[in-house]
């Protein structure tokens, strides 16, 4: 089987998580603590126990579902909409291909085919998928693949019609290239933020530890959350010139983190979540508010910090000017973690504002509530958001996906892509 396309601790870490298939509470002591977890609920059919509730719940009383949406897919390792109002989901598969979920059923043949184009396998491959705001007018889209020289590269390509599930496509048009000095740490999850920017997650360049302190570096791309301006067509329209493009040069937003696996914007608040995997130790979330996080300059800590703990044991880097987690968990726990959504969709008022995230080596989903967010923030790292798990044995959670509606699923890495629910 593949490696983990996340692979996260140091080499000798790293063979261990290969054979895996391929990636908290209250803090007043050293160790996070989670409420206890509860029991599996994974079904093959919609239940009504999964009714909506009515109302937000809290933590300890939340009742989480999967249920079965589609399988057969290759190593899948994200799930996106399109905005367009077709209702299609976006399959990423990591050998290089995106499959379209129409009504539960899968498409024949595959919307997008880089395989010819990638480098896959461990880390690498097909990462990343974002539409373009006005896909549906001009057939734009975004991807996030692993070159055959192992480097990073996010392009755009153009459906001649966007409405088809089997378009003709121009492309790819490259955006960025990004050098990597190792075979991990690749990140590859691209969304477009709220301020019509396209943000990109780019790993510390792998090895273990940093070892060439690109994370910290600022002149260096590694370790970092990047943003390039998108111009609309109308925007598009106003410009003259041959050589004018629709995007600008990448600009570094946040630096210090490790692997930034999946990260995404609250739909409602447009505020930063980051599930950005660890070394020998702990794996966190970060959270930046929107206001500070489009204004640029935060620094997540990563290789002075592991999370809210020095990096190596034992140093002292000082905590001026790093922003903490709001969660974090020992590898006791987990060792791989997977960033999810806040979720604002209206099938399950109970999950409304609930933080969902996951761990692709432990095999479980667990949630916390974004509001306390900002205020953990606020106690400077020395207080974390309580987390509980609401699903044990999800398989190898690769990522989360969100439709149009707001409504969650969850990407298994063995090939079942699930649905979200909740009481």
């Amino acid at each position: 089987m593949p490696r983990n396309p996340r692979l996260t601790a140091t080499l000798a870490t790293a063979v261990l998580l290969a054979a895996l298939a391929l990636a908290a509470g209250c803090r007043p002591a050293a160790e996070p603590v989670a409420v206890p977890p509860a029991e599996p609920t994974v079904s093959a059919e919609p239940t009504t126990s999964a009714e909506p509730s009515g109302a937000p719940v809290a933590l300890d009383r939340l009742t989480l579902e999967l249920v079965k949406v589609a399988e057969g897919f290759d190593a899948p390792v994200f799930l996106t909409h399109a905005g367009d109002g077709s209702g299609r989901l976006f399959v990423v598969e990591q050998g290089g291909r995106v499959k379209v979920l129409r009504d539960g059923r899968v498409v024949p043949g595959a919307y997008l085919d880089v395989a010819d184009r990638i480098t896959s396998g461990g880390e690498r491959g097909l990462l990343g998928l974002a539409f373009d705001r006005e896909f549906a007018n001009n057939g734009r889209f975004y991807v996030n693949y692993t070159d055959k020289g192992g480097d990073t590269i996010v392009a755009a390509f153009v459906a001649d019609d966007p409405a088809s599930d089997t378009p003709k496509l121009t492309g790819p048009t490259q955006l960025l290239k990004v050098g990597q000095p190792y075979s991990n740490h690749n990140g590859g999850c691209i969304m477009i933020g709220p301020d019509g920017r396209l943000w990109i997650g780019m790993g510390d360049g792998g090895s273990g530890g940093d070892p060439q302190g690109n994370a910290q570096n600022p002149k260096s791309l590694l370790g970092k959350m990047l943003a390039i301006e998108i111009a609309s067509d109308a925007e598009m329209a106003k410009r003259r010139g041959p050589a004018t493009k629709p995007w600008g040069k990448p600009e570094v937003v946040a630096s210090g983190v490790r692997n930034p696996w999946r990260f995404s914007f609250d739909a409602e608040t447009g505020d930063l979540w980051i599930g950005d995997v660890g070394q020998n130790a702990w794996e966190e979330i970060g959270f930046v508010a929107r206001d500070e996080a489009l204004a640029d300059g935060v620094n997540h800590g990563w290789n002075a910090w592991e999370g809210t703990h020095p990096y190596p044991p034992g140093a002292s880097p000082g905590r001026g000017g790093f922003t903490f987690p709001v969660v974090e968990y020992g590898h006791d726990e987990g060792n791989s973690v997977t960033g999810g959504y806040v979720y604002r969709g209206k099938k399950y008022p109970a999950l409304v504002g609930t933080y969902l995230f996951a761990d692709f080596g432990a095999g479980w989903v667990a949630g916390t509530k974004a509001d306390g967010a900002s205020a953990a923030l606020a106690s400077d790292g020395t207080d974390l958001l309580p987390y509980r798990v609401l699903v044990k044995n999800a398989g190898q959670p690769s990522s989360f996906g969100e439709d149009a509606d707001g409504e969650l699923y969850l990407i298994d890495y063995g090939g079942t892509i699930f649905s979200v629910t909740a009481r």
